[in-house]
């Protein structure tokens, strides 16, 4: 920025080679010139060299500020309008010394104009700067306030399109809940009319029952009147015998035929009975086991229904169109399994808990390409963790290892980590666990034919379920 303070005549005009200060210094340098020529030469030369020069700086400056500052372009044209003034009037000092005096006046009031006009340039240029800075850092703040507001935009975008599908899902479970409710309240009717049917079965039952109990009834009503017979036929022949020997054996004989035929006939009376008894039984038990298969049949319907929306779901509520599939979600196929890849963490014990709640158990491994499925499924997640949990333990007896189904594990069927230099696995390795390790898991880290481990089934790490399709 160019200030007044380069124009040494304005803070000083009693210094340089043009001082102006009296009109007795004026009739000096007039005297002076006119006496001897070369001094006139140099005394009109002289000034107008330096005045040029200093006007030619002015203009160079002028030119500088008005680029500088635009917004400022009237007060720069007054600036170098009082500056052409200057200039015009320093070139008059190459004329004649005649009206010398009225110039040095005019120079006198631009010279006093000049250093507030040089203030009155600098204040804008100072505040100009102090705006510039306020709106830079107003700018400065702006820019984060729109960077956080772009991220929170950003997250709350996020959020709302898991809202959506939360939503979606929740309609979906609803719709399904109501289908499935549809479909129960038709099957506890049905229910409803095998309950009445049976009631009526047992109502016949009950009948049956009670009828067979009156001829039981009577059977033993009739028995006790055989009974009576026969005590008084045994009290008969207690008297015949006291009426004579030979009159008695004859009626003995006669009576012995009769008893024997009374005993065959309270023989067949008691099998009637046990037999009415038996029968009446086994309607109970035919009642019961009736009952028992109804209630059976309605789990079994229900289990059902449960299974066909698990493995059918329905895909077009309109039509009730149906597409069944092999495995549940989440679940992976591989030949006539299923297996589940866990992305959390959990202890051997709780992981096997989970994969039996799901209806299959932690994994066993059969065959060479059953590894490398598992293997290569496991190493997808592998951000959640590199080591899974299969079904494999040694805890009954150490170095003897069993599949969770009982069956030990095969020596041909066997994968365990070796590596050159390195004790192989399994270690039992004691140092994290007193206990030892006795638990077996893969590692994804390795390759897939050299990746079982054995650890501390406290450690919580993924595992994988199996069960059949």
């Amino acid at each position: 920025m160019v200030s007044h303070q380069w124009l040494p005549w304005i803070n000083n005009p009693t210094s340089g080679s043009i001082s102006v200060t009296s009109d007795k210094q004026e009739q000096e340098i007039s005297s002076d010139c006119l006496g001897t020529s070369k001094k006139v030469t140099c005394l009109q030369i002289c000034p107008v060299a330096g005045l040029s020069t200093l006007c030619l700086l002015l203009l160079v400056t002028c030119v500088a500020l008005s680029v500088l500052y635009n917004n400022e372009s009237d007060r720069w044209k007054s600036l170098r309008f009082d500056y052409q003034n200057i200039s015009d009037s320093y070139l008059t000092l190459s004329k004649p010394n005649t009206g010398q005096k009225g110039d040095n006046e005019i120079l006198k009031e631009h010279s006093a104009r000049l250093p507030e006009q040089a203030e009155l340039f600098n204040r804008p240029s100072a505040e100009l700067m102090s705006v510039n800075l306020a709106l830079s850092l107003e700018n400065t703040e702006l820019m984060e306030k729109i960077v956080n507001l772009t991220s929170t935009n950003l997250q709350l975008t996020q959020e709302h399109e898991r809202l959506a599908q939360y939503t979606s899902e929740q309609e979906e479970k609803k719709l399904n809940m109501s289908q499935t409710i549809k479909y129960l309240v038709d099957s506890n009717a049905q229910r409803e009319e095998e309950k009445r049917r049976l009631s009526e079965t047992n109502s016949l039952l009950r009948d049956e029952l009670f009828q067979a109990v009156e001829k039981n009834r009577e059977l033993q009503e009739i028995n006790d009147k055989f009974q009576g017979e026969i005590k008084n036929l045994s009290e008969k022949i207690r008297a015949l015998l006291n009426d004579g020997r030979e009159k008695a054996s004859k009626h003995n004989l006669q009576l012995q035929e009769r008893v024997t035929e009374l005993q065959e006939q309270n023989r067949n009376l008691s099998a009637m009975l046990m037999n009415g008894r038996k029968k009446a039984a086994a309607c109970e038990e035919s009642r019961r086991n009736e009952m028992g298969r109804t209630v059976a049949d309605m789990h079994s319907m229900k289990e059902a229904y449960t299974s066909l929306d698990l493995y059918c779901p329905v895909v077009s509520h309109q039509t009730k169109e149906r597409i069944c599939k092999k495995c549940p979600d989440s679940w992976k196929q591989f030949e006539a399994k299923c297996y589940y890849f866990s992305s959390r963490r959990l202890p051997w014990s709780s992981s096997r808990a989970w994969c039996q709640t799901q209806g299959g158990d932690l994994l066993i491994i059969n065959s060479e390409p059953e590894q490398n499925f598992t293997f290569e499924r496991g190493q997808a997640l592998e951000s959640s963790g590199s080591r899974l949990w299969i079904g494999m333990t040694d805890a009954e007896e150490e170095g003897e290892w069993f599949w969770v189904d009982g069956n030990s594990v095969a020596s041909d069927v066997q994968f365990w980590l070796s590596r050159p230099g390195m004790v192989t696995e399994p270690d039992d390795w004691k140092l994290d666990d007193p206990l030892g390790e006795d638990c077996g898991h893969i590692d994804t880290s390795e390759t897939a034919l050299k990746s079982w481990m054995d650890g501390s089934c406290k450690t919580p790490y993924r595992w994988i379920c199996e069960k059949n399709v």
